[in-house]
């Protein structure tokens, strides 16, 4: 990954965001499913009047400054944790994008923080332990902690984030970071008016707990559990919006079938990284191609605050060259593609040379 050394001012805001996985139940599995996948993905539909408005994301947010609070070390230490335990997040290879650059350890804790606050905010599940260290078991699973008055605090956190902290000492639980693995990061591109650098994390539930409040939920208007390739159909029938990190990320999962092969390899990732995902605009004579890292024409150095936009003459499937590596959205009309070519990305899944049609949306 090429650190661009130029950049004068930052003009977006960290977020993270929670992919929560949850394998099907049994009903589910002995039914004529055309897929073989064992497990649902948590997604919410927004309201209208939301950031990414009516598209389909999975939770999350902006980081807070209270999230990267001092007094969240104190109280993961009082439950047996160690500073090596943090550095786990870390390692020395570890692929520091923009979003990490700055203290990589203390960004992954607070970053996974705000993934489990903002999941709290918008859905009420409080991926929380109250369990030792000494005492945490060794599956892939987290749990939601249960029985807590989740609208009175949900209210208390959104208008004041510090307010979480207060929670979990109200209930003597911890956010359950360490069941948070790193699987990706996107950056929006310098055309969007809302700009965010986003670290997306992926966890398994052991079961599918209920959703309840979201009717009143100012950003929240729909939440489901569906598998990859049931969203990615209903988006090609038109019947859900994607955006760009939402349609490529379902594409990825789409190549595993089973829940605990995700978090193993996604705890392998999270101990690499990968490299920041951020698309690059080149308008063609019948539409436009978003270039990704690793494309044959992606620049080697860039300004991540410009908003020059590449013109080429010919058209966009003109453009592709199958004896080169293509990593791109391309987009004609109301048509979008994903098209993968000869390109092996930087610790993480092979997806293979195809070109698929995905309903995706570039503005927010």
């Amino acid at each position: 990954m090429i650190m661009n050394n130029r950049i004068i001012k930052k003009c977006w805001r960290d977020s993270a965001s929670l992919v929560l996985l949850a394998r099907q139940n049994v009903d589910r599995l002995t039914s004529t499913v055309s897929n073989k996948c064992n497990y649902d993905i948590l997604f919410q539909t927004r309201t209208l009047k939301a950031t990414f408005s009516n598209g389909v994301v999975f939770p999350g947010g902006i980081t807070e400054v209270a999230d990267a609070s001092d007094n969240w070390l104190t109280l993961f230490k009082s439950f047996g944790y160690t500073q090596q335990d943090f550095e786990s997040f870390s390692k020395k290879n570890f692929i520091t994008n923009l979003i990490f650059k700055d203290n990589p350890i203390q960004k992954h804790i607070t970053l996974r923080i705000t993934a489990i606050r903002e999941t709290f905010e918008e859905l009420g599940l409080l991926i929380c332990s109250s369990y030792h260290k000494d005492n945490t078991g060794k599956g892939i699973c987290t749990k939601v902690l249960p029985n807590v008055d989740t609208k009175y605090w949900q209210s208390k956190v959104s208008r004041e984030p510090l307010e979480f902290l207060n929670l979990c000492k109200a209930y003597n639980c911890y956010p359950d970071i360490w069941s948070l693995h790193y699987w990706s990061n996107w950056l929006s591109p310098v055309f969007l008016p809302k700009r965010f650098d986003t670290a997306f994390f992926v966890a398994a539930l052991e079961d599918k707990p209920e959703i309840v409040g979201v009717e009143d939920s100012q950003e929240v208007a729909k939440v489901e559990w569906s598998h990859p390739l049931d969203i990615l159909k209903r988006n090609s029938k038109n019947e859900l919006q994607l955006y760009p990190p939402q349609g490529y990320e379902l594409h990825r999962f789409n190549y595993f079938t089973d829940v605990e092969e995700i978090i193993t390899f996604a705890k392998d990732t999270t101990s690499r990284g990968s490299e920041l995902i951020y698309p690059i605009t080149v308008k063609t004579s019948d539409g436009v191609v978003f270039l990704l890292p690793g494309d044959h024409l992606y620049p080697a150095d860039i300004d991540y605050n410009s908003a020059h936009i590449k013109r080429e003459s010919q058209s966009t499937l003109k453009l592709r060259d199958h004896t080169k590596t293509l990593h791109r959205f391309e987009v004609i009309g109301s048509e979008g593609t994903i098209v993968v070519n000869n390109y092996t990305p930087l610790n993480h899944i092979n997806m293979e040379n195809q070109v698929k049609p995905v309903n995706i949306s570039f503005t927010s």
